[in-house]
């Protein structure tokens, strides 16, 4: 997956995503994933935007939640490689410049929005909906989670929609033209294929062998490829809420109040446990040359009357799992006799829960439809909605209570320490008055900070690198763990010795020479094809193996290539049986032109699509470009040593 972001990365796919996530007035993003909002505490000034500041807690907030949506989506594949391929710390600073400006510009412009507006705003976003009804405890539970504090939340929300007003106020009429409509529509339906030859531009290896004078020779060339940063070494006091929670002990008026106050969150919804068999009919295995909506009607008219076949099957007695295992088009239950374990209220369609609620336990439904198919259900077990009473949730809520007021007790301990520290400097006296120790780091970097006991997080190594010698920083307080600290040693950037960094410059210098035979090698494939015109012979030489795309269009990314403009252009320019080249970025490619699929004319439906995305598109250019020219009357100041 991580190959495919790098290959798309420039793709109009991949943009919208970037788009989307950093950019403001997109809001549903932002209140679906945590992005948005502004921060009213913590943390230098990382940037101003004509004197306005964007704090540092503001850029960590949205950063880092810029990465775990695509550690999300990417899992155990997402990397640092991936955060730098995507350049996502300059993606986030940059949204949250824009931004700024568009903020400074409704400000201009009188746009306002009333408390009325953002309340009204957030009770009907569906994130906090609840049988289409606004849910408070879906509301703390959300903005407990993202860390924020309700005001700061609403106040995202206003910007929000001040964003989407300036955005509404700027919006311009546009229109598509005949000639644009129609290349456009040669864009979508011209198509296509490739045959290919990929590879990396270390893929072969050199036979030039590393001497110590080349090693020399190569490291007096590439010095500062090696240099060593700037190096630090801290004290610091550490203090967890988790250490304090054994010395609190709840009383029972508090119990009693936050069962009260929380009383929506011991809510239990109604459950199900079921099973089902989908049949899902594609469009794609009806055979003959017919219209799309004709095949659709045609797999939708099989759909249904292999699913009354297969109730009718269940009815004479047929073993629903045996069934599901041997049908059902849902991999995940069929392969486990339909089984859907057991769900909450609100999780499937609503067509298939209104099925649910008309059945009883150990009851098959008809064939119901959804976007997904027709579902024959069973229904094996209901729990009905309840109240969790006090006695069942004590537990969970003496420990929620513990770990409130202990994290109410670091944050005074913590304060009490720094104003002890600050008056004399002395970390040590102050961590001892209070029973606890100092720490202190071995040197660390701002690209290398390894410290087990600090493990991940930003605003400790961010607050180490700002701060002077000997000066005692300003309290970091999470809610898990908090700190004190200050620098006691600093250590220059410096150009090592060729000793220190012998096998780094070894592997460095290897790579070059790979690159370097690699480029001869691709150089002489170039020449191979003009005399044979067999890529998958040539290719085999030295080899290398061939790959053929499918059919694919201009407004497509290249199957197994990905979406390079260079050879997208050149390969829609070219003719049967004719060869191109590319390098980019860090890959070599051969290509040859195979196929080629010619359109026709656009129906009036396609003329309507292509018009609206050819508007859509010229009014997002037309308002980039005002922000663009905005941004260029702007004084834009950044403090890149937070980065």
């Amino acid at each position: 997956m991580l190959s495919i972001i790098r290959e798309h990365a420039d793709s109009w796919m991949i943009k919208a995503i970037l788009w989307l996530i950093i950019f403001a007035f997109v809001g549903t993003i932002f209140y679906s994933w945590g992005m948005g909002g502004s921060a009213s505490s913590g943390g230098g000034v990382i940037a101003t935007v004509n004197g306005q500041k964007i704090l540092q807690a503001e850029y960590e907030r949205n950063f880092n939640n810029l990465v775990n949506f695509y550690r999300q989506q990417f899992s155990n594949q997402f990397s640092n490689d991936m955060i730098k391929k995507l350049d996502l710390k300059n993606q986030t600073l940059q949204g949250l410049i824009q931004k700024k400006i568009l903020l400074i510009e409704a400000n201009k412009q009188n746009i306002q929005v009333s408390n009325e507006e953002v309340i009204s705003h957030i009770k009907n976003l569906p994130r906090f909906q609840n049988d289409k009804k606004f849910s408070e405890a879906a509301y703390r539970n959300y903005i407990k989670f993202q860390r924020l504090t309700p005001g700061e939340f609403e106040e995202s929300q206003r910007e929000l929609l001040l964003l989407e007003k300036l955005e509404k106020l700027f919006r311009t009429h546009s229109k598509a033209t005949k000639p644009e409509i129609l290349k456009e529509f040669r864009n979508q339906k011209d198509k296509i294929k490739l045959e290919y030859v990929r590879f990396s531009n270390d893929h072969f290896t050199s036979e030039t062998k590393i001497t110590d004078q080349t090693l020399k020779e190569f490291f007096q060339v590439n010095k500062t490829q090696f240099e060593i940063p700037p190096q630090i070494r801290v004290k610091f006091i550490k203090v967890q809420s988790k250490d304090y929670e054994s010395q609190i002990e709840p009383r029972d008026e508090d119990i009693q109040d936050h069962y009260q106050t929380k009383i929506a969150d011991f809510q239990v919804k109604k459950k199900y446990k079921a099973s089902h068999i989908l049949i899902n009919i594609k469009s794609s295995e009806v055979e003959g040359d017919l219209p799309e909506d004709e095949k659709r009607k045609q797999a939708d008219k099989k759909a249904q009357i292999k699913s009354n076949e297969i109730l009718e099957k269940l009815k004479k007695g047929a073993d629903f799992g045996e069934i599901a295992k041997k049908h059902s088009d849902d991999p995940a239950s069929g392969s486990n006799g339909g089984s859907l374990g057991e769900f909450s209220k609100g999780t499937m369609v609503s067509a298939f829960e209104k099925a649910l609620d008309n059945l009883r336990p150990g009851e098959i439904s008809k064939p119901i439809l959804s976007r997904f198919g027709y579902h024959i259900i069973k229904l094996e077990n209901v729990e009905e909605k309840r109240l969790k009473p006090l006695d069942e949730v004590k537990g969970e809520i003496i420990q929620n209570l513990k770990e409130i007021k202990a994290r109410q007790r670091v944050k005074r301990i913590i304060k009490r320490i720094h104003m002890a520290a600050q008056q004399d400097g002395n970390l040590d006296k102050a961590a001892a008055d209070h029973q606890l120790k100092t720490t202190e780091t071995t040197f660390f970097s701002k690209n290398n900070h390894n410290i087990p006991e600090i493990g991940n997080q930003p605003e400790f190594f961010n607050t180490a690198f700002i701060l002077e010698k000997n000066k005692v920083g300003e309290p970091i307080i999470t809610p898990e763990v908090s700190y004190i600290l200050k620098v006691i040693e600093e250590k220059p950037k410096y150009i090592p010795e060729l000793r220190e960094v012998q096998e780094k410059v070894k592997n460095a210098l290897a790579e070059s020479n790979n690159k370097t035979a690699t480029l001869k090698k691709f150089e002489e494939l170039k020449e191979s094809l003009k005399g044979n015109k067999d890529l998958g012979k040539v290719a085999k030489r030295y080899g290398l193996s061939k790959r053929n795309t499918p059919f694919f269009s201009k407004a497509e990314s290249i199957p197994g290539i990905g979406n390079i403009k260079q050879i997208k252009e050149n390969s829609f320019a070219m003719k049967l049986g004719e060869f191109g080249f590319a390098q980019f970025r860090d890959r070599f490619y051969l290509y040859k032109l195979v196929d080629i699929e010619k359109s026709g004319a656009p129906n009036p439906e396609e003329i309507k699509q292509i018009t609206e995305k050819i508007k859509t598109e010229k009014k997002r250019q037309a308002f980039q470009e005002w922000i663009d020219n905005l941004k260029a009357g702007t004084e834009i100041l950044v403090n890149k040593n937070l980065l």
